[in-house]
């Protein structure tokens, strides 16, 4: 009889198994993949720090803006008038101004300003207010009274205005020139340059020109 053979041809599978990757190969894998971890999160802490700087110099530009507008408000309303301090006579100095005043660290400066809001009288107060300026600890504050005229023991209301400010200085014009001290008594200068030196932005220069109709205005009294 016939036999036929149905058994199937072996196969050689020499050569056809599959290779895995070295230790050589896994160790180069992992340092190239470290490498560009490392790159990517230089890249994203870069860009971090610079939006977190862009943010903070951001605010501090809205610090210095505040801080002019109120100092505009102030010095573009300067009023003079003479005031009773501390219970005291009238004094004829309309604007006080100079080193250490009001316990500043540098220069410091007070005056009588109007337009104190006071819709109908609501207040128990006029619409006049005694602001000043000074630097305690390289800040900026404002000083202001309720009141012009002061009573005995009256303590004065402070706000920081702007922080790092090291410097202040002021300087007055009248009959033609600019002058770094006001000495007259009875009248107020027909401007004020005020001069800041900030830690980071350096020197800041405002220049306010007084009205004129305020500057003959001695002896005015306010309705409080």
């Amino acid at each position: 009889m016939l036999r036929i053979n149905c058994r199937r041809p072996s196969i050689r599978r020499a050569g056809m198994q599959q290779r895995g990757f070295t230790l050589l190969e896994v160790l180069v894998a992992i340092a190239v993949f470290a490498m560009l971890s490392l790159s990517a999160y230089q890249v994203l802490s870069n860009v971090q720090l610079s939006d977190q700087q862009s943010r903070e110099h951001n605010e501090r530009l809205k610090s210095i803006q505040r801080a002019m507008v109120m100092m505009d408000n102030d010095f573009r309303q300067i009023v003079a008038r003479r005031v009773r301090n501390q219970g005291e006579q009238p004094s004829e100095k309309l604007l006080l101004s100079g080193e250490y005043l009001l316990d500043s660290q540098d220069q410091g400066i007070i005056f009588t300003r109007a337009g104190w809001q006071n819709p109908q009288q609501m207040f128990p107060r006029g619409e006049n207010v005694r602001v000043g300026y000074r630097i305690i600890e390289d800040k900026l504050e404002r000083v202001w009274f309720r009141y012009p005229d002061t009573v005995v023991g009256t303590e004065p209301l402070v706000r920081e205005t702007l922080a790092d400010v090291t410097k202040l200085s002021f300087r007055y014009y009248s009959e033609k020139k600019w002058v770094d001290e006001w000495s007259k008594e009875t009248a107020l200068p027909e401007g004020i340059m005020v001069k800041m030196t900030l830690a980071d932005f350096g020197d800041i220069e405002r220049v306010y020109l007084l009205p004129v109709s305020g500057l003959s205005a001695v002896g005015q009294e306010d309705n409080s």
